[in-house]
This record gives C-alpha cells, structure tokens and sequence, in this order.
C-alpha cells in the first residue's frame, strides 16, 4: 500500500481539497470515504506528494497520513498486539531511532453509516500509550507528543486499521486529523477565540506585547479578549454590546466598521493588527481589509476569516475564495489562507506587507 494516503478535510470542503492535490499528482484518485471528512486515496508517489503539499500550503487539506498497510480488527483488546506487529514490520519502521522524538496518534473515523455503531475494547488514548511504549522499549526513540518528528498514524475504521509512518513535516500538522484542541478557560468568551488561537499557530505568528489592534465584527469580544489579554489597546467595533467582563484597554465603537474606518482613514489612526471576524462574503470582506490596510503599520500584520457559501449546483465555495485571495495579492506582498480545524463554513486569511497605495 505504499502509493495509498489518507486525507482530511472538513467535509463540505474535501472535492476542494482533492482538487488542490491534483495540482501536484494529476492522478490522485479517491478510492473511498471512509468518513465524510476522511478520503482513502491512491497516488502516483505518496511521498513526492505529501513533500510537495507541505511545501505549498494548501487551504482545504487539513491532513495527509500514509496509509502503508491495512490490519483487520477484531475490536477486541487482542487489537494492540495485533497492531504492534503490523507496524513494526513496516520498511518506514526503521525511522524510529534511537533519541529520535516520535507520536503514535490514533485516529476513530466516524462511519458513513449513521446506524452503525462499532464498539470497541479500548479507547485512541490506550492505544496511543500501548504501541508507544512498545515501540519506544523496542527502539530506543522518544515519545514526544507535542513536537513530534516522526509520527505513527493510526486510522480505525469498522473493522480495519489504516497504518503509516512519516515525518511530521509531511502530515501538515502534528495534530491527529490536524485537529488542534484547546482547553476551555473560565475567561473565554466564545469559541471564535479558538480559531484565533489556532491561526497564530498555524501561520506562525505571536501577538505582541503593546500596540494597538482593531478588532472588526468584535461581539461578543472573544478576539478582542486574547488581543486585550496580550498587552494591546483594543478598539473594538460593532453596533452589538460587548461581554461585560471586557474592561481596561478596550475602546468600544458601538457603529459598522465602514463608518469607523472612514473615521479612521481621515485621522490617520494606525494599528499593528487588523482582525476581522464578522459575517460578509469574502469579497466584501476582502474589499474592506482592502480599506483597512492604510490603518496598518508597514510592519503589522491583518487576519480574518472570509466566510464561503455552501457548494451547490450553481454555487463554488473555491471561487470565492479565488477572488478575494486574488484581491487581496494585489495589495499584500503576504497573504497565506487555511482552512482550520476551528473554522466552519470559513477559511482564516492573513495577510502583510501592504503595497503602497495606487495613485
């Protein structure tokens, strides 16, 4: 099975997603959806393709796994042993050296069949902690589940196992599935603060520590929150109230962000991050950071979310996407898309550098 990966994507986005790997193997084929958010697929080169991908970036494609050979499952607690032994023959199994850091991550996919329900003697984390003492005791490597170098991927189906090995680097998260999971804090406002967060990591970028940031759409507050909580002075825009416990530091301007940056534009107010979060196409949406990039210091940064319609007959999500991207190049020398695990029927943007404006 060395030319079979598996794929994740949000499921209304996975013909998106596909599509982007056919850019760099034309005959990629879908063999199976073995959840909606997970395809089963065949490759000319599995690795020349997972190579390729995380040196593009992809939007849709959340994660790529290998899937290397296909162990039968009984469900039962006779399954480990079962599955050690499979993966330890694995030609890719000689990349767990000695000091080497390495994860198990396991994986349940969600069957297609909403009736059925398959039960099972163990759960992903008993898994996880089984094979990776055994392949640990037996390789001398190291287990590092948060900044792992290579990964063991484990993908459970009704009543077959999906196993690969491979760096890191090649699954375009170190997150089972790219499902980046954080814990809900008594300060949290809302789940958007989530997608926030998971921006920052995934674009690699950190939040200073002073400044000033806009917050666009801000209600209820949560981005204003970890703006706020970071060190910045927050001027927070939208006609609806504010959560109560947001106080000092934050200037709320109870009207439309139209209106607050033509305000803006005429006293020249600059912010070292522009966020934007409302609900608008992401045209509209791409048109206002457009606006906003005069209110941008040459060395801040702009994220948002550029909300996508739902694929239909006469409707394609991408294309949306296309033209904001497109506008938005041609005013950033920086602009990088994903489509996150926290995001729903959205991508995260961000995007630098303005370009100086046309005369």
């Amino acid at each position: 099975m060395e030319n079979t990966v598996l794929v994740t994507a949000q499921a209304e986005f996975m013909e998106a997603a596909l599509h982007e790997l056919r850019r760099f193997d034309n005959n990629l084929k879908c063999e199976t959806l073995l959840a909606p958010d997970i395809a089963l697929c065949t490759s000319a080169g599995v690795a020349r393709l997972t190579s390729k991908a995380a040196g593009e970036r992809p939007v849709f494609v959340r994660h790529l796994a290998p899937a290397q050979t296909v162990i039968p499952l009984s469900n039962s607690e006779q399954d480990a042993g079962a599955l050690a032994v499979a993966i330890a023959g694995l030609p890719t199994f000689a990349m767990l050296e000695r000091g080497q850091r390495f994860a198990v991550q396991t994986r349940f996919a969600q069957s297609n069949d909403q009736s059925v329900s398959v039960k099972r003697a163990y759960s992903s984390g008993q898994l996880n902690q089984q094979l990776a003492a055994a392949f640990a005791e037996e390789t001398g490597a190291v287990e590092s589940i948060k900044k792992p170098q290579v990964i063991v991927s484990l993908l459970c189906a009704d009543l077959n196992a999906y196993a690969g090995i491979s760096l890191s680097s090649d699954n375009l998260s170190d997150w089972p599935g790219g499902m980046r999971h954080y814990a809900q804090l008594p300060e949290q406002i809302s789940r958007a603060e989530l997608k926030l967060l998971e921006a920052l990591e995934t674009f690699g970028v950190s939040l200073p520590d002073s400044g000033d940031a806009l917050d666009l759409g801000a209600a209820p507050g949560g981005w204003t929150r970890l703006l706020r909580d970071a060190g910045m002075r927050v001027v927070a825009v939208d006609p609806a109230r504010l959560d109560d416990r947001l106080g000092g530091r934050v200037e709320h301007y109870r009207g439309y962000a139209e209106d607050y940056l033509e305000e803006a534009l005429a006293r020249r107010k600059k912010f070292d991050i522009i966020a934007n979060d409302m609900r608008m196409d992401a045209r509209e949406a791409a048109r206002l950071l457009v606006q906003a990039r005069s209110c941008l210091r040459p060395d801040g940064f702009i994220i948002s979310t550029l909300k996508l319609p739902h694929a239909a007959i006469d409707i394609d999500p991408s294309r949306n996407l296309k033209e904001a991207i497109r506008l938005l190049e041609k005013h950033f020398a920086v602009v990088q898309a994903k489509q996150l695990f926290h995001n729903r029927q959205e991508v995260t943007v961000i995007a630098a550098k303005p370009q100086p404006s046309l005369p």
